[in-house]
């Protein structure tokens, strides 16, 4: 049975107890609301818990601290998805607000700290940032919100960064959630067995006065039950002037239930399921009854050979085997709903378990199962479950801090309808132009996105189909398409455009402003193996082919290339072998010509142009914030031009891709993606390209595209 809360609050000053004045909240910086009637639709049955502090006194804050308090209710109530999400959301633009305003003032600056809690059903979602605290009581103790004091803490409205701490709890009839002043913080944790374990609220009520003592603060105090009075109202956010009140001798209890709440899902899905099955079965029940009374003989056939009885024998037979059905029907929807509810009951033990643990390797354990869980359930018993989709999102965010991730949203860019669609590239035209290609390398198919200078806006004008295998080009058929690169303009290429580079032994280039392809034929084609990438350098072109071992060298003349028979593969000096048939991507930078591999098992060599040795490795990254291995490398490509350049890599078995120093191999970020339907976006990724300022990241899976972006 789901649970209603009650909330009391206290405001004492020096020791004495504030009393509201008509109209306006007993405590500033306090909110307790149930939804708004223009709520977003998965918001409807949330209640929200605030408790916001800001530095300065209470007079000099009191407008302030009620505006922020109306952009948190307003963005959260506002904000569909998780509750988690809208949390975040709501404390985020909340700092941008204080932000904004420390920034617009000439007075000095207010810092903030803010504990949001938001309840639904039988679940408490929490989130704190700043130098705020909160207890949950159980009936077995006490549970501090954070357990340990943080080892960075930035207030809000010093920057746009914060330091967001995230908790869940399951709650049960008779827990309790107190907010607390910051400057109540250092009391010890178990003062408060009194106020906040297996005690009814006006008794705890009672108790946070004496604790409080001849101190100040401001306390919001949750019971959470069943058996809360029906009839108390809900508390709508404070009035825009809070006044000073005189003071009273007794703790004023200022109540809000959340309302109502329908039957858990456990509960109402089994009972759906069992309606269903017995409306169907008293449907086909009425029908049998029908029927068998349209087979009855009418008065005067008493001939039993007038009588047909092979359609009775037959629904004689067959309804055993239909009640059966619809019986293991019943049972079989029971049975997911109940193990749907102990993967959740389990979900939850694991993600409480990880938030005491100070073992890295037992969290990262513990919040990997979580995700686990959450896949299974998915897959095997209610795809979109919202409860499991919010205790995801938290294990995944508290993995995503432990290896130091930066998480990106993703939406998908185009879906190609082709059958049997499988694309291995993708391309973005620099400069302002936009437009994006790529490469269905099953069908043989080269695409081109009209877009504009963002990449993300084609007008919703399907793409161009470039090239396919077997069309004539000049003289030249083309035969299947190996890799594609964009080919920039330089002192022997005329004319930029897309790069193709064709299996039968050419170089087809399609230039955008002209609308043309043409073929260039490369000289000594029938001795490549197996070539698989291309890149470019000083205009020249090379082929990796790792079936030979070697790459391709290709010299520029003109819009042709030639070879040249004392230099035709690129020499790796030194004793290492390079083991090329081994690498799954390479890239040459344009600046200075420094050579990157990367490799199936996940290593990667960095190779200085002028000394042609090896300037790191992936121990370097290793060492430089990259706390787990490469796992099933997929590609590599570098970005961007000079100091700035840096190398992105997929790293498609870990679901992440990875942004490196190019000339150090210094760790930048950590990337991974949420997909639409909440998916690690980036896992088994064949290809990417990247478009900075703002960062948006391009990458290919089966037969879609989609870009990944920050917030």
């Amino acid at each position: 049975m789901e649970l209603q809360a009650v909330t009391g609050q206290l405001y004492i000053v020096d020791g004495v107890l504030q009393e509201a004045a008509a109209g306006t909240a007993a405590a500033p910086g306090l909110l307790a609301q149930a939804a708004p009637p223009k709520a977003a639709h998965s918001r409807a049955r949330d209640s929200l818990f605030v408790h916001l502090t800001l530095s300065g006194s209470g007079e000099e804050t009191a407008v302030l601290t009620q505006n922020i308090l109306q952009v948190i209710s307003q963005q959260f109530y506002k904000t569909s998805g998780s509750v988690t999400a809208a949390l975040r959301k709501a404390v985020v633009e909340a700092n941008q607000y204080l932000l904004r305003y420390n920034l617009s003032q000439s007075g000095p600056p207010r810092e903030g700290a803010v504990t949001c809690a938001a309840f639904r059903g039988t679940e408490l979602f929490t989130i704190q940032t700043g130098e705020s605290w909160a207890l949950v009581g159980h009936n077995f103790g006490i549970e501090r919100l954070p357990p340990q004091e943080p080892d960075h803490i930035t207030p809000m409205g010093r920057s746009s960064g914060l330091d967001i701490r995230y908790f869940h709890h399951r709650l049960q009839s008779g827990d309790t959630l107190l907010l607390g002043d910051p400057r109540l913080a250092h009391l010890a944790t178990d003062d408060f067995t009194a106020v906040v374990v297996a005690t009814p609220i006006e008794e705890g009520l009672e108790a946070l006065v004496g604790i409080v003592g001849p101190e100040s603060g401001r306390l919001l105090l949750v019971e959470f039950g069943t058996d809360v009075p029906l009839d108390m109202l809900d508390v709508s956010p404070p009035a825009t002037q809070p006044a000073a009140a005189p003071p009273q001798t007794q703790p004023q209890r200022q109540t809000a239930v959340a309302p109502s709440s329908p039957p858990s899902d456990i509960q109402t899905t089994a009972r759906r399921a069992g309606a269903g099955a017995a409306l169907g079965l008293a449907g086909f029940t009425s029908w049998l009854a029908e029927l068998l009374a349209r087979l009855r003989p009418s008065a005067g056939e008493d001939d039993p050979a007038q009588i047909n009885w092979a359609i009775p024998a037959l629904i004689a037979i067959i309804i055993p085997f239909l009640i059966a059905a619809i019986v293991t029907g019943v049972y079989l929807q029971r049975g997911q709903v109940q193990q749907l509810a102990a993967i959740k009951a389990e979900m939850g033990q694991k993600l409480g378990q990880a938030e005491q643990m100070t073992d890295e390797a037992a969290t990262r354990r513990l919040y990997n199962e979580v995700l686990g869980l959450a896949q299974e359930a998915e897959t095997q018993l209610r795809p979109g479950d919202e409860q499991v989709a919010q205790m995801r999102q938290i294990a995944r965010g508290r993995l995503d801090v432990l290896d130091q991730i930066t998480r990106l949203n993703a939406d998908l860019f185009y879906q190609y309808t082709t059958e049997n669609t499988d694309l291995a590239a993708i391309v973005l035209r620099p400069g302002s132009e936009g437009d994006v290609y790529t490469y269905d390398r099953l069908n043989g198919f080269v695409y081109e996105h009209d877009t504009d200078e963002t990449y993300l806006d084609t007008g919703n004008v399907a793409p161009l189909q470039l090239l396919f295998e077997g069309q004539a080009i000049g003289n030249h058929v083309a035969g299947k398409i190996i890799d594609i690169m964009w080919r920039p303009q330089g002192n022997s290429v005329s004319r930029e455009g897309l790069a193709m580079l064709d299996g039968n032994g050419a170089l087809l280039t399609f230039q955008p402003g002209y609308d043309n392809t043409f073929a260039v034929p490369l000289d000594l084609s029938s001795e490549w193996r197996v070539p698989t990438d291309i890149a470019t350098f000083d205009e020249r072109l090379y082929i990796l082919d790792p079936a030979a071992q070697v790459i391709w060298k290709y010299i520029p003349q003109g819009d042709d290339f030639i070879t040249n028979a004392d230099d035709r593969v690129i020499a790796f000096d030194g004793e290492e072998n390079p083991e090329l048939d081994k690498v799954v991507d390479f890239d040459i930078f344009s600046g200075d010509g420094s050579l990157m591999l990367l490799y199936e098992d996940g290593r990667i060599r960095y190779y200085d142009t002028r000394s042609g040795r090896v300037q790191w490795t992936e121990e370097d990254l290793l060492k430089s914030g990259l706390n787990v291995p490469l796992l099933n490398p997929t590609a590599a490509k570098i970005i961007g031009r000079g100091l700035n350049a840096s190398i992105f890599i997929a790293d498609a078995g870990n679901g992440r891709i990875v942004q490196v120093s190019r000339p150090t191999g210094q760790v930048l970020a950590q990337y991974r993606a949420t997909g639409p339907n909440g998916e690690e976006l980036f896992s088994n990724i064949s290809s990417f390209d990247v478009a900075e300022t703002p960062l948006r990241i391009f990458v290919t899976k089966g037969d879609s595209v989609y870009v990944a972006t920050q917030e």
